[in-house]
């Protein structure tokens, strides 16, 4: 379903201000900026396996849309053309926005960011005792232990029929916990579920129509709606193997994912929170402070989650935002608040890699910060059956549990801590046995040879494995998207 990067982990390492966004169209960027972003974009959907069928890109530049462009097919069968106005959908990205409203109603004192959850939802959180120390500080944070539905209800078939909330609540946050509430870090979906009903319950409006009168108009987004909009351009999904996306419905994706937008569009939410828009200055702070579950994801590299954005951090440089990732799509909405600068990348394809349009386009604005971050272009080369069978080794101990610390170098060693290994082996755990795994390519970087591979599970989850070796043959990096 939709989990933010997959952040599994083990690897290297007051009220808003009374103003009206700004809704124009991108505002003129010299033609050979212009020329060099089109052409980085085309090369690099282009290029097999990051690819998707089309990519829609906006940049943000001092707080101003200065670009948008979409090139490849909306859908391949009818040959359609995508254009900055094709709608995508934009998965997990949607848990900015519902995290946006939930410091809205704290911002108006109907809501305590310490509240327990128990008291805001009678009769509709499931009666056990498990409950009563979660917080809603502790669901944007992802803190809470509550189960995440998403993977099991596409392996098991659920998505392909109707639900509610409320029945997701019902069945998912009845399970045990994984960890006492915030004691560990645990990506779930069912988290914004719950966000979602307190923000209906307290404002005495559906979700839809509170994101439309409280986030999409100040904002000035137009082409953002709960699902695809009819008579609407959208992008069809696909699979990894180009076959379209199988029919998912809607009702599965609340809060943590139901959203359907265009780049500009996003790129008009982001900056109506970083101008203060939205939400004060100092609650969008407030968001961004005292990440948790901070884990090394490159040479220099980490993510962690605030209350609502992740924190993708890159030698000294934070991003903010968020991924997204549904069956047939993959999204990046990734902002410097400080520059007042945002890049969001959307693609149609369920293995789209969105961190390589973002490295090309940063190649153009942001080059020294491209080069800090060493994020190489992919190179196809033939298969290692050493490194894969390394690899396959690596993941089986991972589900059992006894992973070989001798084979990780320092930094990885140090940042698989026990907690996050116990975390790894649940998630795995969920995923049932490694059934497939197929090379994709590898690359060199800073002493660092990094593979990629397509690996499928028993409960048919299908994931992209990065797995990075270091020169002394030691294993500095692992993560999945």
């Amino acid at each position: 379903m939709k989990r933010a990067h997959l952040p599994l982990a083990l690897v290297l390492a007051l009220q808003p201000v009374a103003a009206t966004a700004q809704s124009s169209a991108p505002v003129p960027i010299a033609a050979a900026q212009s020329s060099a972003l089109d052409a980085a974009l085309a090369r690099t959907i282009a290029a097999v396996p990051y690819g998707a069928p089309a990519a829609s890109v906006a940049l943000v530049e001092d707080g101003r849309l200065v670009y948008a462009h979409a090139t490849g097919l909306a859908d391949v069968a009818t040959r359609t053309a995508a254009t900055p106005q094709t709608r995508f959908a934009i998965a997990s990205i949607t848990k900015l926005v519902t995290a946006v409203c939930v410091m809205q109603l704290v911002e108006s004192g109907k809501l305590r960011l310490d509240a327990p959850i128990t008291s805001l939802l009678p009769g509709v959180l499931p009666d056990v005792q498990q409950l009563q120390a979660i917080t809603v500080r502790e669901l944007l944070r992802h803190t809470s232990g509550l189960a995440d539905y998403g993977d099991t209800v596409i392996a098991d078939g659920s998505v392909a029929h109707r639900t509610t909330p409320r029945a997701i609540v019902a069945r998912f946050a009845a399970k045990p916990l994984a960890f006492e509430p915030g004691t560990a870090w645990g990506y779930s979906n069912t988290d914004y579920v719950v966000l979602g009903l307190i923000v209906e319950k307290l404002s005495g409006e559906s979700l839809a129509a509170y994101e439309r009168a409280h986030v999409f108009a100040p904002a000035g987004m137009t082409a953002t709606s709960v699902g695809p909009s009819p008579g609407s351009p959208t992008a069809r999904g696909y699979t990894a193997h180009g076959r379209p996306a199988p029919p998912l419905d809607l009702s599965w994706f609340y809060a943590d994912g139901d959203l359907f937008s265009t780049a500009s569009d996003l790129a008009r939410f982001d900056i109506a929170l970083m101008d203060g828009v939205l939400v004060a200055p100092a609650t969008f702070a407030l968001m961004q402070a005292n990440p948790v579950g901070s884990t090394v994801v490159a040479p220099g590299g980490s993510v962690a989650w605030g209350l609502g954005p992740s924190l993708v951090t890159v030698g000294t440089t934070t991003f903010v935002g968020h991924h997204g990732g549904l069956p047939g799509f993959a999204a990046e909405d990734e902002m410097l608040p400080d520059r007042r600068f945002a890049l969001i990348v959307l693609g149609n394809a369920s293995d789209f890699i969105t961190a390589r349009v973002n490295a090309a386009m940063l190649a153009v604005v942001l080059p020294p910060l491209v080069a800090a971050s060493s994020v190489p272009a992919a190179t196809v080369g033939a298969e290692e059956p050493k490194v894969t069978a390394r690899l396959r080794t690596f993941v089986t101990d991972l589900v059992g549990g006894s992973v070989d610390r001798s084979q990780l170098d320092a930094a990885m060693n140090a940042a698989f801590t026990p907690a996050i290994a116990t975390q790894a082996e649940r998630a795995f755990g969920s995923f049932g046995a490694l059934q497939t795994l197929t090379f994709r390519d590898r690359t060199q970087t800073m002493g660092l040879r990094i593979y990629h591979y397509a690996a499928t599970f028993a409960n048919g989850k299908g994931l992209v494995i990065t797995f990075t070796l270091d020169s002394d043959d030691k294993i500095a990096g692992f993560y999945l998207e």
